[in-house]
């Protein structure tokens, strides 16, 4: 097919309504504006009661401060999902933005993060509930039984109609849907890069089957394209005097922290009497935006009870709630230590055995993954019984010692260690020396000491990308 085509092609399908009938529409189209204004947010003095939802799912907030701990599940099958990234927030739009909503809301209650995850996937992708995996139409049965008469036909189904409308009008101009090469629907522009994508993730489903495992590779979770301190990170308004702000050091598939922020001049909902006024916030229909084509969008799951959603005071109130969030950071196959330690400074002083019990549990596991860290170290006898530990707190994802020796003990140990050296433009040597962990070679710098610091690999599936072990040469 000639290039000349591609222009009127690509007006053709918009015409057609493709982009009105996405499943998910992109985060740019709908991001809520953001805050001129510095806003006073003290973490220290949030709300201290339950936080009550309607039957719809949606908070209702009298004014003050929140921080509500939120599951988050990346928005497209493949991509990149880099720790620390910076997100302002949109609203979830699409043709199936409201099944999406719904299962963020209800599944956590009966499914798996990986589950969820899947079907997510599948939703996004425009799959119909007979594309599916049997786990994920288990789901839908479960808790989107209202929404299966819209499942019921694929996106790529009713795209290749509207398609092949037009197509048997131009007489032989415009190819056949299933004949159209991926170059001829890539240009048409968005649309057509997601069908292609659409196309890939159904055969990859039909492939590899329900294994979060495998899909999930198709996620680059290392990389960090933006990064902005917490306290820097813009707040949205996403209704008059209500702001929200998402902020995360990790990336999809683990427990970060949704802060909210009511003011008093808000539009106030009065519910049950003239004193209770409160305002609804719907976080299901938020959505993260990463601001970058190349990244994810994330959505959000709260964490629901009988008595409301679980905000960071009632998980100081509540040990068996706070237990099994610690509980769900800590078995996560990558332990995201910013939310644990998030957690950490409000129940560190619980007098509950439920909270204590986890909270120790997640201090054995940070101690059992800097011994793993180091484990080359003692190997090598770069450290041994006797070398200083001089790490100053437990809440700390950095291990110290301190060696006596400079540069020339440091080069001694450096050499020690197995892996080939490797000096990359800014002259700081390291080497890799397993498949998840690097060791690199500081030399003294003014009033810094040398320094071996061992550290996780950038796409290392075991560790935190903050954990550290550092040997310091006194």
């Amino acid at each position: 097919m000639c290039g000349c085509s591609q222009v009127p092609l690509h007006q053709k399908i918009v015409e057609l309504n493709l982009l009105k009938i996405e499943p998910l529409k992109s985060p740019e189209l709908s991001s809520f504006p953001l805050a001129e204004k510095t806003l006073l947010f003290d973490s220290k003095k949030i709300r201290n009661k339950n936080i009550d939802f309607d039957l719809n799912g949606n908070l209702m907030l009298p004014p003050g401060d929140y921080i509500i701990p939120v599951m988050t599940y990346c928005m497209n099958h493949s991509g990149s999902s880099p720790d620390a990234h910076s997100y302002t927030l949109s609203k979830l739009e699409g043709s199936r933005a409201q099944v999406i909503r719904e299962l963020n809301l209800m599944a956590p209650l009966k499914f798996s993060v990986e589950d969820i995850q899947i079907t997510s996937w599948s939703i996004q992708a425009g799959l119909s509930y007979e594309e599916m995996t049997k786990i994920s139409q288990n789901v839908v049965d479960l808790i989107l039984r209202k929404y299966k008469e819209e499942l019921k036909e694929s996106y790529l189904k009713i795209a290749e109609k509207k398609w092949n409308a037009l197509a048997n009008s131009t007489q032989g101009i415009m190819p056949d849907f299933n004949e159209a090469s991926n170059q001829v629907i890539d240009n048409l522009g968005e649309v057509g890069i997601k069908i292609n994508d659409y196309r890939k993730f159904k055969t990859e489903l039909s492939e590899i089957g329900h294994n979060y495992q495998e899909l999930s590779k198709m996620i680059q979770t290392s990389g960090r394209l933006s990064r902005t301190k917490k306290n820097e990170t813009p707040w949205s308004i996403i209704s008059p005097n209500v702001y929200a702000r998402f902020i995360t050091d990790g990336h999809f598939n683990q427990i970060v922290f949704l802060q909210i922020k009511v003011t008093q001049e808000a539009q106030q909902r009065k519910i049950n009497s003239i004193t209770d006024e409160r305002v609804l916030v719907d976080i299901g229909s938020l959505i993260g935006n990463p601001n970058d084509k190349n990244v994810q969008p994330l959505s959000f799951s709260m964490f629901l009870n009988s008595q409301g959603v679980w905000a960071v005071p009632v998980l100081i109130e509540s040990p068996v709630a706070a237990g099994l969030i610690l509980a769900a950071i800590i078995a996560a196959q990558k332990i995201n230590w910013d939310s644990f330690f998030d957690l950490y400074d409000y129940l560190k002083d619980s007098k509950s055995k439920e909270i204590r019990n986890e909270i120790d549990k997640g201090l054995r596991a940070l101690q059992e993954a800097h011994d793993e860290l180091e484990k080359e170290l003692k190997e090598v006898g770069i450290i041994s019984g006797k070398t200083k530990d001089t790490t100053k707190k437990e809440k700390n994802p950095t291990r110290e010692y301190e060696k006596a020796g400079g540069d020339k003990e440091l080069e001694e140990d450096f050499n020690k260690l197995p892996g080939i050296r490797i000096k990359p433009p800014d002259g700081i040597e390291y080497k890799v020396i397993s498949n998840d962990s690097k060791a690199i070679k500081r030399l003294r710098d003014g009033d810094k000491p040398p320094t071996l610091e061992i550290q996780p690999l950038k796409d290392s599936t075991k560790y935190f990308h903050k954990l550290r072990v550092k040997v310091r040469y006194k």
